[in-house]
């Protein structure tokens, strides 16, 4: 009897076969992902991107090294996305580069000339160690400095400091987060692993 279903990744190969502008190695990527403009994406090294993901930058994704993405996120937008080395998103996260504005006088989609739609469109970036609760949403033009982590279900509109813990709709800090434990923890790790060499500088 069966233990498992559809629980595939994709394989080494299937992976090198994608037009990915960088891929490092002991990337995990699940069958069922969207991955749209892969020439557009720069993935580090042990990145997983669990089932039901839609990753579609229109201009550049950049995703760091040890970076987990869980189920069912969207990365998608026209500005560039980049999420710094050992971010994670939880399952269900939502980060935007580009919103139509649905309250003033212009008609929204993607079907819609430019003309006669009015775009906010401005980079997203999450910085090394900043964590998304489940269902968070970030909208354009926000900074998540390093460390800085989002309750679940918060959004996310602005810049966030560094190692501070936020949550709410819009997201505001609760308190502080351990910087000295999560950069010791940081050192241990990477002690504990061969050493690696530098990764090349991503071109869009």
């Amino acid at each position: 009897m069966a233990t498992h279903r559809n629980a595939a990744f994709l394989s080494p190969d299937e992976l090198a076969e994608l037009d990915f502008a960088h891929l490092g190695k002991d990337v995990l990527i699940h069958s069922t992902c969207v991955l749209v403009n892969c020439q557009r994406m720069s993935i580090g090294d042990g990145v997983r991107i669990d089932p039901f993901c839609v990753l579609s930058p229109g201009s550049s994704l950049e995703i760091g090294d040890h970076v987990h993405i869980a189920a069912q996120c969207v990365l998608m937008g026209s500005a560039a996305i980049a999420l710094g080395d050992f971010a994670g998103l939880s399952h269900g996260v939502k980060i935007l580069s580009a919103s139509d504005d649905f309250v003033g006088g212009s008609l929204i989609g993607p079907t819609i000339p430019d003309a006669f739609r009015t775009v906010d469109a401005r980079p997203v970036r999450l910085a090394r160690h900043a964590v998304i609760g489940a269902g968070g949403l970030v909208l354009p033009g926000s900074t998540i400095e390093e460390g800085a982590t989002v309750g679940s279900l918060s959004l996310v509109k602005g810049s966030l400091a560094a190692w501070t813990v936020n949550a709410g709709t819009p997201a505001r800090k609760v308190r502080d987060r351990d910087r000295d434990g999560v950069l010791d923890a940081e050192r241990r790790f990477r002690a504990s692993r061969p050493p690696r060499l530098p990764r090349p500088a991503f071109e869009a």
